[in-house]
């Protein structure tokens, strides 16, 4: 199921979402500099293609795709892996896919002029997990200390809660016993004192509405010191309400713009720090931001999730967005890295201070044929241009949860295109899903969460672009009857898709508002709009798909002075600055 806490970092990222705060500067110096972060526009001479010299279908493959993009031979980069395997263990991937690629590169003296890495049927999909060490272990004890320390910290905060208003309240309700002290840190214990403070917070919430308006007002002045203390500014700013009537409305006024602003600096520098690496000193760092930005509480769970990172969650992830960070050194596999090319992190000035992110694809299918079926529609499709339609499959939610935000952005983005375009746009936005029978000339998709479960919501188009959120729809591509939707996206025609190879969460899925005005815009590739959205690396994304393929290249459906005028969009054109168009390019109607 898609969530968004248990995995490292996930809770503060997720946050930063949800208060959209613009904040991202990336100005931290990397321990590793091998490659500037820069990018470059893609060209052929720009892609190395990563072919399994033991499978006569990966290298076909190979050959095919050198061909038809006129690709140099000394582009291809032959590997010697275990054939007919979807996932690596992570010692083989360290050196007979990484390292390989790294010697083969230097040794061709490519190194610089190669931004683009073309995984091929063949090559694995996944890298298990690591086995740990001394290291994973040393965390672990500096996890489960701090575990300890909040647990006691809530549990005092909880009989706080639980005197709060009691003496001047009607007897209707006892209070909320304090759960007995515990030295079990485990995660279970921390969730259930979590719980148990939430229920003593809405206990004491509930007595003081029922005292007298002098009584309530000293009441709230000892309860808003330990809200700021227990759920942080961020807390305060998504439960406090000011009555305007209320005696102290300014004071509260005033002491929501200073949380506000406390929010917004301290997301710029956890930003930085997540940037920067994982160092201990670092880590450090961002748990103190953690508790700054979201109280005891926040600290907590971000202490739950790091304690079951090290522990369940450790490895596991796509190949393709490990060898995302080829350039960046040794650093723990495993555990995703923001992305500094992603238009919420990428800054001019800021792109020398990181190694070089590496765009990454995959030419892969169920079966070899469909894989040279995608090649070739997609070179066709782009000379004719996609013409069609545009759907969107909302859950119809518009209450406050935690996936009502994606909800929110795919209703953003339907609405974006419509209003920017002439492109015939339909959103579903109830729980129901689309029908294929109802849904005809798909060109474009984004939907969501029917869980490893396909359904035929469209009638797709070839050539067309989609992608279904929800956890493992990539978790195979070559497992015959597979109910993901990745392979049978394929399978239907779609020449691009993308999705998780294991439980991604929800902070790691391209937005569509960025996504899909992006590719419709016709001057970025695919593989270019996937690096500029695509949130974290070295972790459980991938994407399938022709990087070259540009299927608005001569039709766009929204024209680029529409984009720039927003301030994300218009990112995209500094960061993958526009050749001249070539003189017989055909016009598009919103050119």
């Amino acid at each position: 199921m898609l969530r968004t806490t248990p995995v490292k970092k996930s809770v503060l990222l997720y946050r930063i979402h949800r208060f959209r705060l613009s904040a991202a500067i990336l100005c931290c110096m990397c321990a590793i500099k091998p490659l500037s972060c820069a990018a470059m526009t893609l060209t052929p001479d720009s892609i190395a293609i990563i072919v399994n010299g033991n499978d006569p279908n990966s290298w076909a493959i190979g050959k095919l795709y050198a061909k038809v993009r006129a690709i140099p031979p000394d582009h291809l980069i032959v590997l010697n892996l275990p054939v007919g395997q979807e996932t690596i263990s992570s010692d083989l991937y360290r050196v007979r896919i990484a390292r390989a690629i790294r010697q083969i590169l230097k040794m061709r003296h490519l190194r610089r002029s190669i931004n683009c890495l073309v995984t091929t049927y063949g090559i694995p999909l996944r890298v298990g997990p690591d086995a740990g060490g001394p290291h994973t272990a040393a965390e672990l004890v500096v996890v489960r200390f701090d575990l300890g320390r909040s647990l006691k910290s809530l549990h005092a905060g909880t009989a706080q809660l639980n005197q709060l208003g009691i003496e001047n309240a009607a007897p209707s309700r006892s209070p909320i016993a304090a759960p007995p002290m515990q030295s079990s840190t485990t995660p279970a214990a921390m969730q259930h004192a979590l719980l148990v403070f939430q229920q003593a917070l809405t206990a004491a919430a509930s007595r003081m509405k029922r005292l007298e308006p002098a009584q309530r007002t000293a009441a709230m002045a000892k309860l808003l010191p330990l809200m700021q203390k227990y759920v942080g500014p961020a807390g305060l700013l998504q439960i406090l309400h000011v009555n305007p009537d209320t005696p102290n409305a300014a004071a509260a006024r005033a002491m929501l713009a200073r949380n506000r602003r406390v929010l917004r600096k301290d997301m710029r520098v956890y930003r930085q720090l997540a940037l920067a690496g994982e160092s201990r000193r670092n880590l450090a760092k961002m748990r103190k931001l953690q508790q700054e930005c979201f109280g005891v509480t926040g600290l907590a769970r971000e202490l739950i999730s790091e304690e079951a990172s090290l522990t369940t969650h450790r490895g596991n992830s796509a190949l393709d967005s490990d060898l995302m960070m080829l350039w960046r050194g040794k650093l723990r596999r495993g555990r995703w890295f923001l992305n500094p090319m992603d238009l919420r992190n990428w800054t001019a000035n800021a792109t020398a201070n990181h190694p070089r992110v590496m765009m990454v694809c995959r030419l892969d299918a169920p079966t070899p044929a469909m894989v040279k079926r995608m090649i070739r529609v997609s070179l066709s499709v782009e000379k004719t241009g996609l013409r069609g339609v545009a759907y969107f499959d909302a859950r119809g939610l518009h209450t406050y949860s935690p996936y009502e935000s994606f909800d929110h952005d795919l209703r953003v983005t339907a609405r974006y295109i419509k209003a920017n375009s002439n492109m015939k746009v339909v959103l579903e936005d109830t729980p129901a899903f689309l029908q294929a029978k109802n849904c005809p000339d798909e060109a474009v998709y984004c939907g969501w969460y029917s869980l490893q479960h396909y359904l035929d919501s469209c009638q797709w188009l070839p050539g067309s672009v989609a992608y279904h959120v929800a956890s493992f729809e990539l978790s195979t591509l070559h497992t015959p009857g597979t109910p993901d939707w990745c392979p049978n996206l394929i399978a239907h025609g779609v020449c691009g898709t993308l999705g998780a190879t294991d439980e991604p969460y929800l902070f790691a899925f391209p937005l569509p508002s960025e996504f899909f005005p992006l590719l419709l815009s016709g001057k970025f590739t695919q593989g270019e709009v996937y690096y500029m959205t695509t949130p974290v690396i070295g972790w459980r994304m991938a994407f399938v798909g022709d990087p070259l393929y540009n299927p608005f290249k001569h039709h766009p459906y929204i024209k680029a002075a529409t984009l720039k005028k927003n301030p994300l969009l218009a990112k995209a054109f500094l960061e993958f600055p526009q050749n001249p168009a070539p003189p017989h390019s055909s016009v598009g109607p919103n050119r």
